[in-house]
């Protein structure tokens, strides 16, 4: 079997579901060029990669470039071909060209988070358009599959789950550069990713004052970059023992953050699913994490975090503020995050989730051109 999978989504989800492909089948990652090209050294041989110019959304080289994923695919002959996520404007035009092969579909997020004016960029008529030739749709959770469902009309059979795999690059760069837990650090919690509101700062800052409180000692660090990064900078800056990294970290430094953290928080009030959770359980992190969508579901069934109600400053504090005072509960969860890291969200049970997947696909598309 030939998959040729399209990154249009997140480079680190890419890199794992495409090199969890390319152990089932083979397989051929076509990208940005910036994005692929540093990375080629670290990824298994067996996936071959196909680094493009990749214009921005608005500019007209776009067209270019359909014609050369029209190239790739061409030469390469897939059996199917995987775009790993929905966000895309111009390549949805290669779809007339793709009718004679299945097209599977990842989309992150049914629905867009309130607030995501960067997602807003691609029209929803793109969006949806792809979901719509899609012959298998992916997500990430049930509750995800849930809202596809009833959004786009499919069957559930046409939309199948495929666990956001961990992100172990992360940790094996860790190993390469050698790279160890700062000593006397003190205990810290860790908010990584894009800095918006839906992600419950708001709550985070409130539960921060509460925990301060309780453990004089404990350290915040809120790292990542977004639309609400002014608004965050003015509301930690009366708190204490809080430190703001602003911007896209390099990721030895992204590294050293998990590293040095007890506890990653996802405090989100709107969520799907998360890929700061996928890396919290790589880099064998714990997580107090809202109750909410499918990041929910997963903290549950592997069992590496606390849940807390959504928008609940109170309940969040408590929560941190009790794990960060208990070393063997940490101990426990960061154990748990660990084996979901090696067991269901490992790139060994992504590949299986991928293989039914893409059989799933090829039997439909056989039965509609019969």
């Amino acid at each position: 079997m030939r998959v040729l999978c399209l990154m249009t989504g997140p480079l680190d989800y890419a890199l794992e579901v495409a090199q969890a492909a390319a152990t089932i089948a083979r397989a051929m990652l076509v990208g940005p060029r910036a994005e692929l090209e540093p990375r080629r050294e670290e990824l298994d041989p067996a996936l071959a990669l196909a680094p493009l110019s990749w214009p921005r959304h608005r500019s007209l080289a776009n067209l270019r470039l359909v014609r050369e994923v029209l190239a790739r695919i061409a030469a390469f002959r897939p059996d199917l071909v995987h775009f790993l996520g929905d966000s895309v404007l111009w390549l949805h035009l290669a779809l007339p060209f793709l009718r004679d092969r299945p097209r599977i579909v990842t989309v992150h997020d049914v629905e867009l988070h309130p607030g995501d004016v960067q997602s807003k960029r691609v029209p929803r008529a793109s969006v949806h358009g792809l979901r719509r030739a899609a012959t298998v749709l992916v997500v990430h959770g049930p509750e995800q599959r849930r809202l596809a469902c009833a959004r786009h009309g499919r069957p559930i059979e046409e939309v199948r789950i495929l666990p956001h795999p961990a992100l172990d690059r992360f940790a094996r760069l860790a190993s390469r550069l050698g790279l160890v837990p700062r000593p006397d650090r003190p205990p810290t919690v860790l908010f990584f990713g894009r800095l918006m509101r839906y992600k419950g700062l708001p709550f985070l800052v409130e539960a921060w004052r509460r925990v301060t409180a309780i453990d004089g000692c404990a350290r915040l660090v809120v790292a990542g970059a977004g639309p609400d990064a002014a608004w965050l900078r003015s509301a930690l800056a009366g708190l204490p023992r809080c430190e703001l990294r602003e911007g896209h970290l390099p990721e030895p430094e992204v590294v050293q953050l998990f590293l040095d953290c007890d506890l990653v928080v996802l405090p989100y009030v709107e969520a799907s699913q998360s890929g700061v959770l996928a890396l919290a359980a790589a880099m064998g992190r714990p997580v107090v994490a809202s109750a909410i969508g499918d990041l929910a579901h997963t903290v549950r069934a592997t069992g590496m975090g606390r849940l807390v109600p959504p928008a609940d400053p109170e309940a969040l504090a408590r929560a941190l503020a009790e794990l960060l005072t208990d070393a063997d509960a940490r101990a426990r969860l960061a154990a748990a995050a660990t084996a979901a890291a090696r067991g269901p969200l490992s790139r060994t049970a992504v590949a299986e989730c991928l293989r039914g997947i893409y059989a799933e696909a090829l039997a439909r598309h056989a039965r509609r051109a019969a």
